[in-house]
């Protein structure tokens, strides 16, 4: 593509009805993705033309990006920089033009990154989904990043920053293009997130150019800015010395399995793997779930005008219950969620405000159960929701007792509880679930993602396989019941020095690493199990298979 000599915008004349055409199709499909699968499409159907037609339109964002990086990033003779979203590499060639020599490209288009290649420009290239972690790369892999056309309409998620941010090393820049409208508008919370990176401190902004036309043979009215940020700190604040400690007593080089609490899995990005995994084929507790909840929110519902959620997640789920809420209460709901994840708490209050308006008051509260759980009023006559059969992820039947103990200290005698558990079947099912699924297994090793982030460990998280184990449990107090070993296991050996730990850590092939429990329940264990902690199970829904149940337990002495 030609390079205009002050990077302002090239005199364009009319398209051609062809490329008229073509960029009008384009553009409608480009605006109107909703998934990644429709930018796939897109991209494959519009590789061979991407640059004809960005030259056409007068195009020019690729290099005012690079002169913007180069203004700010020292030596571009040694620098390493990633071209995220590179497409057809018109980034990288701008990049080569102003000086850099090392430049990595990533899109989540191969067709794309074929054209890309050809050109010469890179010295590696992968496909990727920025709204995942990119495991290939180390934290801090790069001087700098680039992004050109990514953060649009219909394109890459607000949480692809939080990704590109782990990517640069801190002092590094990372530089991208936004359109003036998109920013201003607060789409796809992009304007929040990036305000909200910088209050954490994890970015601090160098320069935003002043608004120039965005596609002037296209969209003469559109505009966009190049932004560049430099990187100043963590995205995620640091879980403290507890997981330290945790992990001390994980790796202990006597143990056979290495053993982390479930817990210690969650941030936001957990949060978003744990929902791409929720949806694949194979995981169907989701599913069973809310078929339960889509066919009798009207039966769990009793006019209760604050819900509570344990472990809100997202609000998938809890939806189906606020919606018959919504429309049957003559006063606003409220609705408290409770998690461990910021992200997750942010993205739930900001789905819930778009489905429901004022009819719903979203009060979210962040910390873990047993911090949160004094926090639960008294009154009034409240529903508690204790979803995604959470509560079989508890460690051991004794902790699970002593937790149903706890809410129900803080029930009044009106107040119930709608627990989601799942059922003992067989174990081919659960074996599809949990040891036959790429999206588990992105989940699972996240706790491994964690230990490098936090805790300076090196071990490659492409290494590790699913290695879950569905075993028979001791019985505590009657109550009888089977549990899956959530687990990982490294392919070939890993050894990495653990820099909080001030130790070498070596696992060996097959290693087990346990990052969680999920515990299956019969139908009487459950019974006994609400009886032992001073509840009464007193009703019962199935999904049509009867693989899952959701169950209002109530105190033993609440009204029959």
């Amino acid at each position: 593509m030609n390079r205009p000599a002050d990077t302002t915008p090239i005199s364009t004349t009319d398209l051609s009805p062809a490329v008229a055409a073509r960029v009008d199709q384009i553009w409608s499909m480009a605006y109107q993705a909703r998934t990644k699968d429709d930018l796939k499409r897109l991209y494959a159907k519009w590789a061979t033309t991407y640059d004809e037609d960005h030259e056409a339109i007068g195009f020019f964002g690729h290099h005012r990006t690079a002169d913007v990086l180069a203004r700010h990033l020292t030596r571009p003779d040694v620098a390493r920089v990633l071209d995220a979203g590179a497409g057809t590499g018109a980034g990288g060639e701008a990049l080569r033009e102003v000086g850099f020599q090392e430049i990595h490209a990533l899109d989540l288009s191969s067709e794309m990154l074929e054209v890309a290649r050809a050109k010469g420009v890179y010295s590696e290239l992968g496909v990727a989904d920025l709204s995942l972690p990119v495991d290939k790369y180390r934290a801090g892999a790069f001087d700098a990043a680039v992004l050109v056309g990514v953060f649009s309409y219909g394109q890459a998620p607000a949480a692809a920053l939080d990704e590109v941010l782990r990517l640069v090393r801190r002092g590094g820049l990372i530089t991208f293009t936004m359109r003036s409208d998109f920013y201003e508008e607060d789409a796809m919370g992009f304007r929040t997130h990036m305000h909200q990176l910088e209050e954490l401190g994890a970015w601090t902004l160098v320069e935003r150019t002043e608004p120039a036309p965005y596609l002037p043979g296209k969209d003469p009215d559109a505009t966009f800015s190049v932004w560049c940020y430099r990187v100043t700190g963590a995205v995620l604040p640091p879980p403290g010395d507890a997981f330290e400690d945790a992990a001390r007593e994980a790796f202990d080089p006597d143990s056979d399995v290495v053993h982390f609490d479930h817990a210690w899995i969650w941030d936001s990005t957990a949060s978003r793997l744990y929902e791409r995994y929720t949806r694949s084929d194979e995981y169907y507790l989701t599913d069973c779930e809310e078929e339960i909840l889509r066919d009798h929110a009207k039966e769990i519902w009793e006019d209760e005008s604050l819900l509570i959620e344990l472990g809100c997640g997202s609000a998938r789920k809890i939806s189906h219950v606020l919606a018959v809420c919504a429309e049957a209460s003559a006063a606003p709901v409220r609705y408290m969620p409770i998690d461990v994840s910021h992200g997750a708490l942010a993205a739930t209050r900001a789905e819930i405000g778009r489905r429901y308006g004022a009819r719903v008051r979203v009060e979210p509260r962040q910390g873990m159960f047993e911090d949160v759980l004094s926090a639960i009023p008294k009154s009034p006559k409240k529903l508690l929701f204790f979803l995604g059969s959470s509560l079989g992820n508890l460690e051991s039947l004794e902790e699970t007792v002593a937790f149903l103990r706890s809410i129900r200290d803080r029930m009044g005698h009106e107040d119930r509880l709608i627990v989601g558990v799942d059922l003992d079947k067989d174990s081919s099912v659960l074996d599809a679930a949990y040891n036959q699924n790429e999206a588990c297994r992105k989940f699972f090793v996240h706790m491994i993602r964690r230990v490098n982030r936090h805790l300076g460990a090196d071990f490659d998280p492409r290494a590790f396989d699913l290695a879950s184990t569905y075993v028979e449990e001791a019985e505590y107090e009657g109550i009888g019941t089977r549990r899956m070993n959530l687990r990982v296991a490294p392919r070939s050996a890993q050894s990495s020095w653990i820099r909080a730990l001030g130790e070498e850590v070596r696992l060996e092939p097959g290693h087990p690493i346990q990052v969680g429990i999920s515990r299956k329940f019969t139908p009487a264990a459950l019974r006994r199990l609400a009886a032992v902690a001073g509840m009464r199970l007193r009703k019962q829904w199935l999904d049509r298979r009867g693989w899952f149940s959701l169950n209002e337990i109530v105190p033993e002495h609440a009204p029959a």
